[in-house]
C-alpha cells in the first residue's frame, strides 16, 4: 500500500466520524424528546449491568477483607464447621461440645506439628459508664496467642500485659467504636466502667479497624483476657475457639491430621465415631463462596442483558427513521460512487456514537452514585478503571449490533430508487 493511498484512507475514515458525529448532533438537536427516550434505554441498561457488578465486586471484596482476618495459614478448632449447604446434618453439630480450655491445653502440649495454640470465647452483655449504656455488646476473652490472630493496634493507652492475661486482671481494652460510644470527649483510659455488672478498669482503646463479616473487628467489641472472663461467666455455654498454626516445616494435611488425632485421643473418641469438632480453615469457604458470586454474577448478566436489550431496541428505532429521513442522501452518494461499505460504515458509526453516549451518561450517573453511598454508609462501592471499560466496550457493542440492520437496509438501497422515493 502506498503512501497516497493510505491518506486518502485516513481522510476517509475521518470524514466518516465527522460526518456520524454531526448527524448525532443534529439528531439530538431536532429530535430531543424521541433521542432522549431512545438513549434512556442505554443509559438504564448500561447503569443496571456495570452497578451489578460493582455491587458483587464490592461485596466480594468486603468479604474478601474479612477473610483475611482469619488468617490464610490459621486452622480454627469449633463447634460448627464453616462449609455446608441444605443437605448439612445440623442435629449432629448441634449436639457437640463448645472447645475447652483443655482442649487448648493439649493442642499445646500433645502435639508435635502445632506452632502456636490460641484460644478465645464470646459472650454478651451490658456495659456502662455513668449515664451512657450500650445492650448485647460482645465481650471477648483470649489468651496470648490469640491476641496476635487479631492483630489488634493500639489507638490510646496500652493492651494486655503477660501478667495480667497469667492473674485475669481486671482490666479491658474497648473497641474503637464503642470507647466513643461510651466516653464521647475519647478519655476512657484510666476510667473504671461495668461490663456484664462487674467493674473493670480501662486500660487502652483499639484503632478502629473497620467492619467484618466474620465478628473478627474489635470495634464494637469489649476485650478482656482468658481468665478473667472465666471467672464471671461460665466457659461452657459461651461461644469458644481455639486457632492453630503450624511449622513452616509441616504440610496442612499433616498439620490437620496431627491436630485431629490429639483431639480424638483427648476426647477418648473410638476409632469408629465420627468427630465431635470441626477444623475450620480460609480455603474451605473459597470454593463456596465462588459458587455464591458466580450465581450473582450470572443473575447480574441476565438482569442487566434485559436491560440492554432495551436499550438496543432504542438505538435501532433511531437509526431506521434516520436511514428513511436520509434515504435521498444515501441515493446521492451512491449515485456519486459511495462504495457500500462506506454507507454500512457511516450508519454504524452514527449508532455507535449515539449508544456511547447512553452509556457515558449512565456510567457518570453510577459514579455519582457510589461517590453518595460512600459518603452515607460504610458500604464501599468500588467504580474501577475495569468496570468503567466494560461500560463502554458493552455500550460499543451494543451500538454495532443495533445499527447494523439499519445500516445494511440503506447500504443495499437502489440509487435511483432512492433518489425517487424522496422526490
Amino acid at each position: 500500500m502506498d503512501i497516497s493511498r493510505l491518506f486518502k484512507r485516513l481522510n476517509l475514515t475521518q470524514g466518516l466520524v465527522f460526518d456520524a458525529i454531526s448527524f448525532v448532533l443534529q439528531y439530538i438537536r431536532t429530535n430531543k424528546l424521541r433521542t432522549f427516550l431512545s438513549l434512556l434505554g442505554v443509559t438504564i441498561g448500561i447503569f443496571t449491568i456495570v452497578a451489578i457488578f460493582i455491587v458483587i465486586d464490592s461485596m466480594k471484596n468486603g468479604v474478601t477483607t474479612s477473610l483475611s482476618k482469619l488468617g490464610n495459614n490459621i486452622v480454627y478448632v469449633e463447634k460448627w464447621p464453616w462449609s455446608g449447604g441444605p443437605d448439612t446434618p445440623w442435629w449432629k453439630y448441634v449436639r457437640r461440645p463448645q472447645p475447652k480450655y483443655d482442649d487448648y491445653l493439649a493442642l499445646k502440649n500433645n502435639s508435635r506439628c502445632i506452632a502456636s495454640v490460641g484460644m478465645r470465647i464470646g459472650t454478651r452483655g451490658s456495659v456502662e459508664y455513668k449515664k451512657n449504656r450500650t445492650e448485647g455488646t460482645q465481650i471477648m476473652g483470649f489468651t496470648p496467642e490469640f491476641a496476635e490472630v487479631l492483630d489488634i493496634d493500639i489507638e490510646k493507652g496500652r493492651f494486655f500485659s503477660q501478667q495480667e492475661y497469667d492473674q485475669g486482671a481486671s482490666c479491658v481494652v474497648l473497641g474503637h467504636t464503642l470507647a466513643y460510644q461510651l466516653f464521647p470527649d475519647g478519655n476512657a483510659v484510666g476510667k473504671t466502667i461495668k461490663v456484664a455488672g462487674f467493674p473493670i478498669l480501662v486500660i487502652g482503646i483499639t484503632k478502629e479497624q473497620g467492619s467484618s463479616m466474620f465478628g473478627m473487628s474489635a470495634d464494637e467489641n469489649v476485650l478482656v483476657t482468658y481468665n478473667y472472663i472465666r471467672r464471671i461467666v461460665n466457659p461452657n455455654r459461651t461461644y469458644a475457639s481455639i486457632a492453630i498454626t503450624s511449622f513452616a516445616e509441616f504440610s496442612k494435611e499433616e498439620f490437620m491430621d496431627d491436630a485431629r488425632r490429639v483431639l480424638r485421643a483427648h476426647r477418648g473418641l473410638r476409632p469408629t465415631q465420627e468427630d465431635d469438632f470441626s477444623l475450620n480453615s480460609l480455603d474451605m469457604m473459597q470454593s463456596q463462596l465462588d459458587s455464591v458470586f458466580g450465581a450473582l454474577n450470572l443473575a447480574g448478566i441476565l438482569i442487566g442483558g434485559l436491560s440492554i436489550l432495551v436499550g438496543g431496541f432504542g438505538i435501532a428505532n433511531i437509526m431506521f427513521v434516520s436511514v428513511k429521513e436520509r434515504t435521498k442522501i444515501i441515493g446521492i452518494q451512491k449515485a456519486l460512487g459511495a462504495k457500500r461499505w462506506f454507507i454500512l460504515l457511516q450508519f454504524l458509526f452514527e449508532s455507535t456514537l449515539l449508544s456511547l453516549l447512553g452509556g457515558v451518561f449512565g456510567l457518570t450517573l453510577l459514579r455519582l452514585i457510589a461517590a453518595v453511598i460512600g459518603q452515607v454508609s460504610d458500604f464501599t462501592l468500588t467504580f474501577s478503571v475495569a468496570h468503567l471499560l466494560l461500560g463502554l466496550v458493552l455500550a460499543t457493542v451494543i451500538g454495532v449490533i443495533s445499527g447494523y440492520m439499519p445500516a445494511r437496509n440503506a447500504a443495499d438501497l437502489d440509487p435511483v430508487k432512492a433518489i425517487d422515493s424522496s422526490i
